[in-house]
């Protein structure tokens, strides 16, 4: 007779939701360039930079958080963090103090991914990224509704809501790690928060041109582009389990290039198209990329789980949050540079360019998963301490440099 299922205490449930939580304030912003660019004319710069304001923040608050050895107490306490933190969005009346709002905001993230290593054990680790990515899946409609519909404000404000809520939640704080018995930071898997990054970069400089592309190139309207992107993350959250059971099925190495080259495909499929684009082909483009956003981080986290322990991986969780943010401000960065509203007609221009750093930054995730395929650590090397993100930022390219000279079949 087959063994019951551990139960999950609540304390992992409520660490989820605030992970959760934390990344519905990094995706709430991009529905909102059509809004924005109705309300203050900022331009597409500016629409990036209120998407790469949070992002940024989120690194910067990192790492200052690992350098001042910050340590949280309890959930709850990260959990009012969050909530505090939210208020300066949720209050804002204009871009400025949106933009303020946006970096306050990632500062608080920021210390919460730090300490992360700290509070949850790797088993706890595991079923946390599992839950909070539905947790942002379920959590978006919402938002996005609040946000459209309704004000930005709203949106942020359901947001500083469910922090609060965690942080009333009672019970679990005794499954916190003890400070004295924490695990000491060890160095995660470089070449997996290069594939981070480059993933998180794709999907950023993607989404924060769709909603004005949709608006201004495709003919929606700026209310009927919160029902598209709805409907097109419902489909798309009925992708993944059946990639799962792909994968349990194939080699790794298979599902990561499908899952890679239909995310490009569907890029392309968009930033192609000329003229008005209709509801249904809309939202089933939108639908194919956001389930090859979820498979291909499936994908990731199944190269990359087998090679940690349960005492590394919260500790490589917290490296890859940094990662993950640090390639999505790049991105937002990357699509202002790039893109540019047309004066003649008020569309957006310079796509081929989005294209283009789209098709460079997947190849590079590419080529850096053939080299994490192919990778195989030791329990010493996993335990090496080397606790500086900066110096796992140049291991990245080191990464880049071997997937590319490596040939198949060479020691690693």
């Amino acid at each position: 007779m087959s063994a019951a299922p551990t139960p999950v205490p609540d304390y992992d449930r409520r660490f989820a939701w605030i992970l959760g939580l934390h990344g519905l304030t990094l995706l709430l912003i991009f529905p909102l360039g059509p809004q924005q660019t109705r309300l203050w004319h900022p331009g597409v710069t500016g629409i990036a930079t209120l998407v790469a304001a949070y992002p940024f923040a989120v690194v910067i608050g990192g790492l200052v958080a690992r350098r001042l050895s910050f340590r949280a107490s309890s959930v709850r306490q990260l959990a009012l963090l969050g909530c505090v933190a939210a208020l300066p969005t949720a209050l804002s009346t204009g871009y400025d103090s949106l933009l303020v709002g946006r970096l306050v905001a990632g500062a608080a993230a920021g210390f919460s991914f730090a300490g992360l290593h700290r509070l949850i054990s790797g088993a706890a680790a595991r079923h946390a990224a599992r839950l909070s990515s539905r947790i942002v899946a379920f959590g978006m409609p919402p938002g996005i509704f609040a946000a459209t519909w309704l004000d930005w404000r709203e949106g942020f404000a359901l947001i500083g809501v469910g922090f609060l809520v965690v942080a009333c939640m009672g019970g679990g704080d005794s499954a916190a790690l003890p400070a004295t018995d924490a695990p000491e930071p060890a160095e995660p898997l470089p070449g997996a928060l290069f594939v981070t990054g480059s993933l998180a970069l794709v999907s950023a400089a993607y989404l924060t041109v769709l909603s004005g592309f949709l608006v201004f190139n495709a003919g929606h309207t700026e209310y009927h582009i919160s029902a598209v992107l709805i409907l097109g993350a419902f489909l798309g959250l009925a992708v993944p389990p059946l990639l799962q059971g792909l994968g349990a099925r194939c080699a790794p190495g298979l599902v990561w290039g499908l899952s890679l080259g239909v995310s490009l495909l569907s890029i392309t499929g968009l930033l192609a198209l000329r003229g008005p684009l209709p509801a249904l082909p809309a939202i089933g483009l939108i639908a194919v990329f956001l389930a090859t956003q979820s498979a291909r981080h499936l994908a990731l986290a199944g190269l990359v789980n087998p090679k940690l322990d349960n005492v590394n991986l919260p500790v490589h969780q917290t490296h890859t949050h940094l990662a993950h943010h640090l390639g999505s401000g790049l991105g937002a960065a990357a699509a202002g540079l790039v893109i540019h509203r047309n004066p003649q007609d008020g569309t957006l221009g310079g796509m081929p360019g989005l294209w283009v750093v789209a098709l460079i930054a997947t190849t590079a995730a590419w080529l850096g998963g053939l080299a994490l395929i192919q990778t195989k650590l030791s329990p010493a090397a996993s335990a090496a301490a080397a606790n500086s993100f900066w110096r796992v930022a140049t291991s990245w390219v080191r990464s880049v440099r071997t997937s590319i000279t490596r040939t198949p079949g060479s020691p690693t």
